[in-house]
């Protein structure tokens, strides 16, 4: 049932638009970890603070439960779900893919994190958007009382912001790695 209609629907941003950039993450990380496992030295280790990588792993698991919750409280309400389980399932691979690689990470597996979380991002982005319209037309508990308009923003507003979190985490991650790799400066003394 779309609770927006227009461009996009409610239901086009849950079954195509949203779930697109965890399809693609399924399709691609799983070939990645098995091909970087043969490849150890490519291997790139980073001096990140532990509590760094706790905090960014934490983080990811709320994004996670976070879908779990939207998917619950849309069920529950019998708004549909649409494709949005995809999005539950390449969150947990890209939980076991951390707990994995983190202590070896890639710099083609940051690239792929960071692209991933910068597509969901932006599509998340455009759903917001579009659920910010939906809490302005039909306002709380008008729209359905188990999972308000207002909910549904909220709890969008979250998963994009911890998206957008996770993607600069990435991003740094890249950007470190390119100076790891970056040969030393040659430096010339004088002879006097």
């Amino acid at each position: 049932r779309c609770t927006v209609q227009g461009s996009p629907s409610t239901c086009a941003l849950d079954t195509i638009i949203v779930p697109l950039p965890s399809f693609l993450l399924v399709v691609t990380l799983p070939p990645l970890l098995l091909y970087s496992r043969k490849l150890p030295k490519n291997v790139i280790r980073l001096t990140y603070l532990q509590w760094l990588q706790n905090v960014y792993f934490v983080l990811v698991f709320a994004a996670f439960a976070m879908t779990i919750l939207e998917i619950v409280r849309l069920s529950a309400e019998e708004l549909g779900v649409g494709l949005l389980p995809l999005t539950t399932v390449a969150l947990s691979m890209v939980l076991v893919a951390l707990w994995i690689e983190r202590q070896r990470s890639t710099r083609a597996f940051s690239i792929i994190l960071c692209s991933y979380w910068l597509f969901l991002a932006v599509v998340e982005t455009v759903k917001v958007v579009r659920l910010n319209v939906l809490d302005e037309t039909i306002p709380n508990k008008a729209s359905s009382p188990k999972y308000p308009a207002s909910d549904q923003l909220l709890d969008n507003a979250v998963m994009v912001a911890l998206y957008y979190i996770f993607f600069v985490f990435e991003l740094y991650t890249i950007i470190k790695m390119r100076s790891v790799n970056q040969p030393k400066p040659i430096i010339l003394r004088d002879f006097q």
